[in-house]
């Protein structure tokens, strides 16, 4: 009777852990995975192999006591497979479950049989196979089209959904539907969830269509490659997933030494709850309690973030083009209110700062700052209001960082600012809050507050939008507004964009490696 209740309990256990989160309650708990895809790039082993070995690593993160208590794990963009080891992948429709299916590559099929065995949901990107048919034209020779996919199975190990890029960056050979799809899928935990991948992040569709139909939970994996002012990962995560007041999850492909890191789980406005800036790189789950959006009462609980601006040296960031905007100094000059108006063309963003300024010694390097202003008229339609850390006075230096981080000290303090301007307004124009500190990590939800207020006259929309730091920060890089207008859509493969680029993130290793053999 006693080994029978034994059984019995355990069986109950097996089955309650199984589905941790229902519709009733008030989380789902999610896993977001970091992974480093330097071996990819090495050249030492196959793709096949390679593929092999990142497919045991994700096998083993799914079967992972850390992944036990997990509803739904995200894996990131291009940290699987390749071209040369790229797979089919079930329709949806279908209702397939690969696990056994030797039509599939092993990855497919073990995923599907891992996610069965562990009963989870897996959003795994990786690239797909699709053979050319007649009623298609097949852009390469081998009678086949590639993907850059997400595929999404449920408890059982059924393909249950499959999101193809459509806003490339650089990806050579990798090929578009011919229009943005919109991809969402139900879980058996009450949440429905939209999927994109990395660059759609700054785009009109898929992105913002999920958000206008109603998608309150965003799957990302992403390959991003982090540039300053305005496009470090997490700084966008978090003011895309607040401006939209989304759960958002982000899982980030890791290689410090190429820009490349930035996984996170973020609440909208309620700020984040786990947010990751590496600068070594690393294959680890995190995994968090996410609330629900219909649910108020459901606390935040986040987790401790790594303050590191000396290591984080060993992160490379690009630097966005900016030298075009209009600039204007802020003057340094101790306990200082300060108020400026910027324009550019018809464009003017009003400044008004409190700050102390502490005279630092002629031999320590401090950072200067810059009001810049930014239309959208440029090629990508970027719009910008925003104080940004320059390590001179020179315009060129600004979204820069000082090479020695242990010789800065902070110069400046910001007690309070305030930032507006009024902005075309409408869904091609799409505007977030944007901040970052030394640490490459984004201001806390609490530290500033953020309004827009949309007016219509003649039929013309004007979005007033006013950013406000309400705490003390002597460690910015950045603060203020960014956005895009989408007016040109043609921007696509767009290779100056801080996200997933193939053919220029194999560039930019070769010439890391370069600088590092020449520094030692």
């Amino acid at each position: 009777m006693k080994i029978t209740f034994a059984v019995l309990f355990l069986c109950h256990y097996i089955v309650v852990s199984k589905q941790v989160s229902t519709p009733e309650d008030d989380y789902y708990w999610a896993g977001v995975v970091e992974f480093s895809f330097v071996e990819k790039w090495s050249g030492n082993v196959s793709a096949e192999e390679n593929t092999a070995n990142n497919l045991d690593k994700y096998l083993e993160i799914v079967r992972s006591v850390e992944a036990q208590p997990v509803d739904i794990i995200v894996f990131p963009e291009y940290t699987l497979n390749s071209i040369d080891s790229s797979s089919q992948v079930p329709d949806p429709e279908k209702g397939i479950a690969p696990c056994d299916d030797l039509q599939y590559a092993p990855i497919v099929r073990d995923l599907s049989c891992v996610a069965n065995a562990t009963q989870k949901y897996l959003v795994v990107n990786m690239v797909e196979m699709v053979p050319c048919d007649n009623l298609r034209t097949c852009p390469r020779e081998d009678s086949s089209e590639f993907f850059n996919t997400n595929v999404v199975f449920d408890r059982s190990g059924v393909v249950i959904a499959r999101y193809r890029k459509f806003n490339l960056y650089g990806e050579a050979g990798i090929s578009v539907t011919p229009a943005a799809e919109m991809v969402t899928f139900d879980t058996d935990f009450g949440v429905t969830f939209g999927t994109i991948i990395c660059h759609d992040l700054i785009f009109d569709l898929p992105a913002l269509g999920l958000i206008r139909h109603g998608i309150t939970d965003i799957i990302f994996p992403t390959m991003w490659f982090s540039q300053l002012p305005f496009l470090t990962a997490a700084q966008i995560q978090q003011g895309w997933a607040y401006k939209n007041n989304v759960n958002f999850l982000a899982a980030g492909a890791s290689n410090p030494g190429v820009a490349s890191t930035g996984t996170g789980i973020f609440a909208g406005k309620r700020g984040r709850i786990v947010t990751v800036m590496n600068h070594q790189d690393d294959v680890k789950l995190y995994v968090a309690a996410v609330p629900k959006v219909n649910r108020p009462q459901a606390v935040i609980k986040r987790q401790p973030v790594v303050k590191d601006p000396v290591g984080m040296k060993d992160l490379m960031l690009k630097r966005d083009q900016i030298d075009h905007y209009a600039a204007s100094d802020l003057p340094l000059r101790n306990n200082e209110y300060y108020s400026a108006t910027v324009c550019q063309n018809e464009l003017c963003c009003d400044f008004t700062l409190n700050y102390t300024y502490y005279y630092p010694s002629t031999t320590q390097d401090f950072y200067r700052y810059k009001l810049l202003v930014n239309d959208g008229h440029d090629s990508k339609g970027r719009i910008a209001c925003a104080i940004v850390a320059c390590t001179n006075e020179m315009l060129e230096t600004c979204g820069s960082r000082f090479e020695d981080p242990t010789s800065v000290v902070p110069a400046i303090q910001f007690n309070f600012i305030d930032i507006s301007g009024r902005f075309p307004g409408g869904d091609n124009v799409f505007m977030v809050p944007s901040g970052v500190d030394t640490s490459v990590l984004p201001l806390e939800v609490e530290e500033f507050e953020y309004m827009e207020h949309l007016y219509v006259q003649d039929g013309n929309q004007t979005l007033q939008i006013r950013q406000q730091l309400i705490l003390p920060r002597s460690d910015l890089l950045t603060f203020g507004i960014w956005g895009r207008k989408f007016d040109n859509e043609d921007h696509r493969d767009n290779s100056d964009d801080g996200a997933t680029s193939t053919t220029v993130s194999l560039l930019t290793i070769l010439f890391a490696l370069i600088a590092t053999v020449l520094t030692k």
